[in-house]
């Protein structure tokens, strides 16, 4: 007798085989699924401890620093070239130990120490980490250290006289000036037939002499500072925004001097600078899609990386490092003076207040900072008052009174500096018959006419001004000239 076995059996004989397949499938599904966000929850905590020893690395950086700062100031001439680790004595004072200093949490710090003249001492601290392949890397803060002992007055800013110039044939329009020893950088338009960037021999000050002269930048340049051997340029060149270069020699100063470059979001649209320890702050033209302010690590120059960025209202065009925020120039109707909290470089913050916004709607265009006191420089206006002093001891936004004290210029203010002790400013303007002035800031704050003394050009519209402290002068530029002026 035959035996029929039906469909419905012979599926039903089927069904283990399927429901193993469909458990291993699941089971592999979920694997991946949980290896997936197992990963991504590693890379996040990775990311969080690589933050971590990048701040504490800094942090002891810095603190060898302010260490090195505390020895100088105990005695200046007992500091020497090498490299030292740093330790509390058996006194209770900072003091110089071996070639490195190894932390209880495996941080090892380390300063470099040079000399380059028997009032300042160059200090670079470092700071390296090595926890595995995962955790490892290095944090550098450089600083030049004065020797407060001696004593260095400046000089008499209410007499000026021109103690020399360098007068280019062409119409350059020279921009920015920065200063290393005897050596003077300028930078330069492009479009008139400007090399972009000058490298000047100022030994004699009376002669100022251009060196290096077969260079030429490929783009304009824009504002510019020196940190240690490094220039970094601002400049119109797309996709490299952002120049470091090599100044230990300038005499043979060429494109191979070039160390690293970075592009920043948008095209040319870097415009202000400023640099503490090994981050570089970079204030840009407004763009409504990119960011306005930018905080770069520069450790590595062949590595320049964003830390972080932050957006504005306006075009960022001066910039000045003040006590941990930055204070911006900005072309922002409601806030010339713009506020952003820069301690944190990995993250930037508007400060509380954001600014503070002047009459009329004209660009804030340079800024300064010193002591308890930001001097603002703006465009020129039919009644607007066009150098602006704004107090702020109590806060880091200006909350009058006091201030704020005005000046008018008549012209538009290009660039600003001031001595260190905040006592004079010095303005670059397109004021006719006036392109540098110099402001006595007591009589600015006491609301009297701050101005004592100017200094008259054919060279065409002052562009910019820079004061090196080490010598007691002004460097200045127009349209064709570099021009030294020295104090009575």
């Amino acid at each position: 007798m035959k035996h029929i076995v039906s469909p419905f059996c012979l599926h039903q004989r089927a069904r283990p085989g399927f429901f193993l397949l469909d458990v291993l499938l699941g089971v592999t599904i979920f694997s991946i699924f949980v290896g997936f966000a197992g990963s991504s929850l590693l890379f996040s905590q990775q990311t969080v401890i690589k933050s971590g020893d990048r701040i504490r690395g800094s942090s002891l950086s810095q603190k060898a620093i302010e260490a090195t700062r505390s020895i100088s100031y105990e005695d200046f001439d007992s500091v020497q070239a090498g490299t030292f680790g740093i330790q509390i004595g058996a006194d209770g004072k900072w003091e110089f130990a071996g070639i490195e200093t190894v932390s209880s949490d495996g941080f090892t710090t380390w300063v470099d120490i040079t000399l380059p003249g028997d009032d300042r001492i160059e200090v670079v601290a470092t700071t390296s980490w090595s926890f595995g392949q995962q955790r490892f890397g290095m944090s550098s803060i450089a600083t030049t250290l004065a020797n407060w002992h001696q004593v260095k007055e400046t000089g008499n800013w209410s007499m000026i006289s021109e103690e020399g110039s360098f007068v280019d044939e062409t119409v350059p329009l020279f921009n920015d000036i920065a200063t290393d020893g005897n050596y003077a950088f300028v930078t330069s338009e492009d479009s008139t037939g400007g090399a972009g960037l000058y490298v000047f021999d100022m030994s004699n000050l009376s002669f100022p002499t251009r060196i290096a002269d077969g260079f030429a930048l490929g783009a304009a340049g824009y504002q510019l500072v020196v940190s240690g051997n490094v220039l970094y340029i601002l400049t119109s060149m797309p996709g490299s925004e952002l120049m470091a270069y090599d100044i230990t020699s300038p005499d043979t100063f060429s494109a191979a001097n070039l160390l690293g470059t970075f592009n920043l979001p948008g095209s040319a649209r870097g415009q202000s600078l400023a640099i503490f320890g090994d981050t570089l702050f970079v204030g840009a033209v407004f763009d409504g899609v990119e960011d306005e302010l930018y905080a770069l690590d520069v450790y590595d120059l062949s590595d320049i990386q964003l830390l972080d960025s932050i957006g504005g209202d306006g075009n960022f065009l001066g910039l000045s490092l003040h006590d941990g925020y930055a204070y911006i120039a900005s072309s922002e109707d409601v806030s010339e003076l713009t506020v952003m909290d820069v301690f944190d470089p990995n993250d930037l913050q508007v400060a509380p207040g954001a600014g503070y916004n002047l009459t009329d709607v004209l660009d804030g265009t340079a800024v300064t900072t010193f002591g308890s006191f930001v001097l603002l420089g703006r465009d020129v206006g039919d009644v607007t008052q066009e150098l602006v002093l704004f107090e702020i001891e109590e806060s880091p936004i200006p909350t009058p009174p006091p201030g704020p004290w005005y000046h008018t210029m008549g012209a538009k203010v290009n660039a600003l500096d001031r001595d260190p002790t905040g006592s004079y400013a010095f303005v670059a303007s397109e004021y006719e018959g006036g392109e540098f002035q110099v402001m006595d800031m007591t009589l600015f704050q006491a609301g009297q006419l701050p101005r004592v003394a100017i200094g008259d050009t054919e060279t065409g519209n002052g562009r910019g001004v820079y004061y090196d402290p080490q010598i007691d002068r002004v460097f200045f530029t127009t349209n064709t000239a570099l021009i030294i002026y020295k104090p009575s």
